[in-house]
């Protein structure tokens, strides 16, 4: 194995200044510094990253905890920080698993970043420091060494009953995800909000909770539509577009049309709505911006940055066909 010793042996220089240059110290010139680097580069010499960092007690490694990568609703958000993560000089570590993680309790990141529900707030709470700063994505905790970077979910859910409100919709159902997610729900509690606001009733009959793909929303709305029959509303609100597409199958499959029998608004504007058909009105989520004020904030709070607030995100509400 090639060692710090042989690097210093080929550039003429001694093991220390060896040492020096690599790590970037002001005390060498700049000369020096390129012969040392050059001298590794041509020897293949690694520096030994697990001692250097138990040294500085800092990794450059920022830990990403999801509660899965399934479906279509990841990938922008992840490379909005996959992006940041890089401009800052550190790498991305992604995990998904329902463990408390050891990674975070034995801080083998410098931070990290959660949108797991199957992590519990106490063990955030307790292992947010000052060298292990924490953003949450999926609930809202308070503490001086976390931040929440949210989706305006309520925002969203009332633009889609004030939409279709103006259409001239009195009676509008909605579809929501687990109840463990924290986005489904404060779309939901939007989406009531909103009803009330407009001096709609909801009838209980009309709510409907799935998992959040495209097969348990087409499920779901086949029963109660077979349940109903033509006792239905005029529209319905999913609290994602993957529900969304699969409520418009079960529809279409009982001879209805869509929007003419029941309009159907989605919440996220996934690729893949837009060529749906109909496609998909939708509330849209930029989902890489989310991603990319997420890693910002870590940022911020690594540079002992607190007395701030998150950047806010900003929805639009798409209108398609299916509205």
């Amino acid at each position: 194995m090639v060692t710090l010793k042989d690097v210093a042996k080929r550039a003429g220089v001694s093991v220390s200044t060896a040492s020096y240059s690599i790590n970037g110290s002001s005390l060498i010139s700049s000369e020096t510094k390129q012969k040392v680097l050059d001298a590794a580069k041509e020897i293949g010499y690694r520096p030994n990253g697990l001692a250097k960092n138990l040294k500085e007690q800092k990794t450059n490694i920022i830990g990403l905890f999801l509660s899965g990568f399934t479906g279509p609703f990841f990938s922008d958000m992840v490379e909005g920080i996959q992006d940041e993560v890089i401009k800052n000089g550190f790498e991305l570590v992604v995990c998904a698993s329902v463990d408390k993680h050891r990674v975070l309790i034995e801080r083998y990141v410098d931070g990290a970043i959660i949108l797991n529900y199957h992590m519990e707030d106490e063990l955030l709470l307790s292992i947010a420091n000052e060298k292990l700063p924490l953003i949450v994505m999926d609930r809202e905790l308070q503490g001086p060494y976390i931040k929440n970077v949210l989706l305006p979910n309520e925002t969203g859910s009332a633009r889609a009953v004030n939409y279709l409100v103006e259409k001239g919709h009195k009676r509008i159902g909605f579809i929501a995800g687990s109840q463990q997610s924290y986005d489904g729900e404060a779309r939901l509690k939007g989406f009531m909000k909103e009803l009330k606001q407009h001096k709609i009733a909801f009838r209980e009959k009309d709510f409907l909770r799935a998992d959040f793909t495209e097969s348990s929303g087409y499920l779901e709305v086949s029963h109660y539509l077979e349940q109903m029959g033509y006792d239905l509303p005029s529209a319905i609100v999913c609290a994602n577009d993957e529900m969304a597409m699969g409520a418009i199958r079960a529809v279409k499959e009982r001879m209805l049309e869509v929007p003419k029998d029941i309009a159907i608004v989605g919440f996220d504007d996934i690729y893949v709505s837009q060529y749906f058909t109909p496609s998909l009105t939708t509330i849209r989520v930029p989902r890489k911006q989310w991603g990319t004020i997420a890693a910002q904030t870590l940022f911020k709070l690594l540079d002992k940055q607190y007395e701030f607030e998150p950047e806010p995100i900003t929805i639009e509400l798409m209108p398609r066909n299916s509205g």
